[in-house]
């Protein structure tokens, strides 16, 4: 019996190390296969701006079902929030080669009075039909700023009237990336806020770019899913996330939510000056209910827009600014594990094209039908819109 204990011993030490040497071989292999990756990736410039009409922001590159590219983008004067946004939109019909020249999208109101300010915040496709969710306001976010949704069957061609979205979330919402669960349903994230307490004084007026108006009124954020299982013709909503305790804090929450193995919906969420993290809440029925507060993770984030893509299973790839205080570098990180760990990193764009001080932001696209590809596009210190097609690797 002592013999074979020993022996039993020396069996279990000796595959220790064998798993601990071939865990360090993949992590080699990862860092290995970054760099054969990179020297595949493709990119362009869809649109560069000049004053006074430089603004990219807010992009959104999508795939319609003929193949083609669109690529929508806050646009307009140059800065936001601000009353000359407006929506842009560019084509690619060679998979982001060329671009057109870009245009000004009618969403259904007109560029006046309570709608003067318009942006996009998701295109949905979805067999052939485009949803268009954006938001729009008089002056800047803290002044009627109102969310809708529009559909067009067409390829782009025409479009719905618009819809506002429903219940408290017509009001000073926006939606993020929608997801197909594997059931079958619709899922798109909102963050909603608030605002301030009814005994809350509303800030003196002030000049443009109206941050402590903004702060005032766009305030207290929730983080939710909208859940569909009639193809988005009815939607119910789940979860009222919370960053923080504090009924005045203001910060632009940007989710993005993935679905893992076991039903489980992860969602990442922008935490503006918490910590220099993402935050993260899980829900483990499919969506229905969620944490009252989300928690930090030490995934590195400026306080910056942050993407998942879902791979397959637990394998879900992310596009954020891994650093704590600036928008720069732009990087694709990939988990096997469900955003447990990221052995796969690699940084995509080292800064801007105008030197260390630009930011780079928002990048926001899609998988490849063979996931070979993601394919994306990310704004360029507030001027240039960049679309770009980063090579994935082999999944184990």
């Amino acid at each position: 019996m002592h013999v074979y204990s020993c022996t039993m011993i020396r069996q279990n030490c000796l595959l220790a190390i064998l798993l601990l040497i071939h865990s360090q071989t993949r992590a080699t292999d990862w860092a290995k296969q970054a760099l054969e990756d990179a020297k595949e990736d493709l990119h362009s410039v869809a649109f560069d701006g000049f004053t006074p009409d430089k603004l990219v922001c807010d992009t959104t590159l999508r795939e319609l079902k003929d193949g083609s590219w669109v690529l929508f983008m806050l646009a307009g004067g140059d800065f936001e929030p601000s009353p000359e946004n407006h929506i842009g939109l560019v084509r690619s019909a060679d998979h982001g080669r060329t671009w057109s020249p870009v245009e000004t999208f009618d969403c259904g109101f007109p560029r006046a009075g309570k709608t003067i300010g318009q942006g996009p915040s998701e295109l949905m496709i979805l067999d052939g039909q485009a949803t268009l969710f954006f938001s729009t306001h008089s002056q800047h976010w803290g002044r009627d700023w109102r969310s809708w949704s529009i559909t067009s069957n067409d390829g782009l061609k025409t479009w719905s009237k618009p819809s506002p979205m429903p219940g408290r979330l017509e009001n000073f919402t926006f939606i993020r990336n929608h997801i197909t669960t594997a059931d079958g349903r619709l899922m798109v994230p909102f963050q909603h806020y608030n605002g301030p307490g009814p005994g809350d004084p509303a800030p003196v007026d002030e000049p443009k770019p109206w941050h402590k108006t903004i702060e005032h009124w766009v305030s207290n954020p929730r983080n939710g899913v909208l859940i569909s299982s009639d193809g988005g013709n009815t939607w119910s909503e789940h979860g009222d996330i919370r960053l923080t305790p504090d009924d005045h804090y203001h910060g632009w929450a940007e989710n993005n939510i993935v679905e893992l193995s076991g039903g489980r919906i992860a969602m990442i969420i922008r935490g503006d000056r918490l910590g220099g993290v993402l935050y993260y809440a899980e829900s483990k029925d499919g969506g229905a209910t969620w944490p009252e507060f989300a928690t930090k993770t030490d995934i590195p984030n400026p306080g910056s827009k942050a993407t998942l893509y879902p791979l397959g299973g637990d394998a879900v790839a992310m596009l954020h600014n891994p650093d704590p205080k600036e928008r720069r570098p732009l990087a694709l990180w990939i988990s096997f594990d469900g955003l447990k760990t990221w052995p796969y990193q690699r940084v995509l764009a080292p800064e801007s094209c105008d030197g260390p001080k630009g930011k780079l932001n928002y990048p926001d696209g899609f998988v490849s039908k063979d996931k070979q590809w993601l394919h994306f596009a990310f704004d360029d210190n507030r001027h240039r819109a960049v679309s770009y097609s980063a090579k994935l690797p082999p999944l184990p």
